[in-house]
């Protein structure tokens, strides 16, 4: 323990894990950004990953979505 009663162990963990939460969402919204989804398909995954920002994210870069072939 630190003399003045701070960890700042802890507090650096805990601001990356605050830096993740608020980045990833973030960061896979410019993603979609630059894909080339139109229409349905890029209103759905802005509305997941604005509704859930972890679970949204992550499945969005585990799917990797891509644009339909017409």
């Amino acid at each position: 323990m630190e003399p003045i009663g701070i960890n700042f162990g802890f507090l650096f963990m805990q601001l990356i894990v605050v830096l993740v939460l608020i980045g990833l969402p973030i960061i896979s919204l410019m993603d979609l950004a630059k894909r080339k989804l139109t229409g349905t398909p890029l209103a759905i995954w802005v509305l997941i990953i604005c509704a859930i920002p972890m679970l949204g994210s992550l499945a969005y870069w585990i799917i990797k979505p891509t644009p339909e072939k017409v």
